[in-house]
């Protein structure tokens, strides 16, 4: 189990600088995209949830969330997910599987030939080792 953890005190900047998948939970709960909802990077997440009426174990327990989902590794194959392919014409000549190159912070870089691609672990999904041996 991961030990770093969101805590009430600390800052939006921090956040992002702790988890690159903390700026799609914020999404989630509709903060940060507008300007009705736009959240400063100096606001405490405790802030956000007393000004926002967002509950504050709710908050935190969907930012601690991303420190248990699935991981990657560098030197991981894997492929860009149907629903993400079928989307973007552009990913139609990309090869099939890419490997992970590298990893900072919950975000992923992944290599398919000349095509380099940045998410995280959930737009990617993991190739078996027997799979890519053909």
């Amino acid at each position: 189990m991961n030990e770093q953890r969101f805590t009430p005190e600390m800052t939006v900047d921090q956040a992002f600088a702790l988890h690159a998948g903390a700026r799609r939970v914020f999404a989630r709960f509709h903060l940060g995209g507008c300007s009705n909802c736009a959240i400063s990077e100096t606001h405490t997440i405790a802030g956000i949830s007393e000004d926002y009426g967002i509950p504050l174990p709710m908050l935190l327990e969907g930012l601690n969330a991303l420190f248990d989902g699935s991981a990657l590794s560098v030197g991981d194959k894997v492929r860009i997910p149907d629903e993400i392919r079928a989307k973007i014409p552009q990913l139609a000549s990309v090869p099939e599987i890419g490997e992970i190159t590298s990893v900072e912070n919950g975000a992923y870089m992944a290599e398919f030939g000349d095509v380099r691609l940045q998410g995280l672990a959930e737009d990617f999904v993991p190739v078996e080792a027997s799979a890519t041996k053909a």
